[in-house]
């Protein structure tokens, strides 16, 4: 649910702060008039004290431009983040709203400070940061002032601090991984990837889960180098030289891709001698051959309820309904 957001400092605690008057703040925040050198200064000064922004809509109108949201991310190439931020787009230009989205790295601090000004200096209404507790939170909300945040979180981060949808991967993990076991091979083994923070994703907790509770201990992950179809060709290619590997899980539909490729070139069959399983559902999971065994998680559900809840509609988890998750067991897997 929301979090409760502290107030947000008003036109009247910047005048207060620099002791002029209230229309001397709008006219140094509208230009309409102009106004002292040093008066101006004192203003600006306070703002940045109180970390004040001008609210975007406002601005919006003065300017004579429409309202707009920005989208802060890690990158777009992920299938999850390109349908989130597909959605936000969508239910943003329903709303009147445009949509602005930057890229950027959260391990390069510079980069998101310089990101986030950009943001800034367009009329941003509010910002939906997605993986937003990979960044330096305690940063970005200084940067981005009263400005309200939402985001998407996988389960791992649903104590975040900020308005949140949250989609379970853990759970979603833990159905694949028992949907595999139910084909009776004797254990599931799990292509391990990098994560924010060196912590250990959510997919590979559910992945653990799962073998903990059929009494199995959990093999040597087999560790990926990055996301990418290339580290995941690697990896398949590891998997598929040992004989005693008769299931894999995959971290995403992506991995699973190659890994079933590295397993057809090593003359191994799929599902017959390994099943292979993914999660998320991507498009070509239903054309690939054999089809991929994957669990359905509803991102453009997340991406709606996202921007929801950063219009500030306390009801917007109940309104939007249950998100359409679900695994989705097709031909790269024995198991019913």
């Amino acid at each position: 649910m929301p979090s409760v957001r502290a107030r947000q400092p008003t036109i009247a605690d910047v005048a207060q702060e620099a002791g002029v008057s209230l229309p001397t703040v709008s006219r140094v925040l509208t230009g309409s008039t102009p106004v002292r050198p040093e008066t101006r200064e004192r203003v600006e000064l306070a703002m940045k004290r109180l970390h004040y922004r001008p609210n975007g809509a406002a601005r919006a109108l003065v300017k004579g431009s429409q309202p707009i949201i920005g989208v802060i991310a890690p990158d777009t190439a992920a299938y999850a983040r390109a349908i989130m931020i597909a959605s936000i787009e969508e239910r943003a230009r329903a709303s009147g709203h445009l949509v602005t989205v930057t890229i950027h790295n959260p391990l390069d601090s510079s980069g998101v400070s310089a990101a986030v000004e950009v943001l800034l200096a367009q009329p941003i209404v509010g910002v939906v940061v997605l993986d937003y507790n990979s960044y330096d939170t305690v940063q970005l909300r200084s940067q981005l002032g009263g400005i309200p945040i939402a985001t998407v979180t996988n389960g791992v981060d649903s104590d975040a601090d900020v308005a949140h949808a949250v989609i379970d991967d853990r759970a979603a993990a833990r159905a694949v991984v028992r949907h595999l076991l139910r084909g009776g091979t004797r254990t599931v083994h799990y292509i391990s990837v990098p994560y924010w923070g060196e912590r250990t994703h959510p997919r590979e907790l559910g992945w653990r889960d799962a073998v903990s509770e059929a009494g199995i201990e959990a093999p040597p992950p087999v560790t990926a180098s990055d996301w990418s179809l290339e580290s995941a060709l690697r990896a398949g290619a590891e998997l598929a030289a040992n004989p005693q590997v008769t299931a894999v899980f995959c971290p995403n539909d992506e991995i699973a891709f190659g890994v079933m490729r590295s397993m057809h070139d090593a003359g191994r069959r799929v599902p017959d001698d390994v099943s292979v399983a993914g999660i998320d559902d991507h498009p070509l999971s239903r054309t690939y051959v054999p089809s991929l065994t994957t669990f359905r998680l509803d991102w453009r559900w997340a991406g709606r309820v996202a921007f929801e809840l950063l219009m500030s509609s306390t009801d917007a988890l109940q309104r939007s309904g249950k998100p359409d998750n679900g695994l989705i067991v097709r031909e790269s897997s024995l198991a019913t």
